[in-house]
């Protein structure tokens, strides 16, 4: 692919996009959201099974 065939095709994409309404960026928002929300709850279990559940030896 030529560097003109990539504006070409990059201008087609452009037009034929269309921009998020409110509501499917609050959707996106709130995905986002529960899985940062997920990922932070398994990395903290981890984090406590690790320094309470199992501590070091001493």
């Amino acid at each position: 692919m030529n560097i003109g065939e990539f504006f070409t095709r990059s201008r087609r994409l452009l037009v034929h996009s269309k921009r998020p309404d409110r509501k499917e960026i609050w959707l996106t928002v709130r995905i986002t959201a529960i899985g940062i929300l997920i990922i932070g709850t398994v990395g903290f279990l981890i984090h406590i099974l690790f320094t309470v559940i199992i501590p070091k030896p001493a």
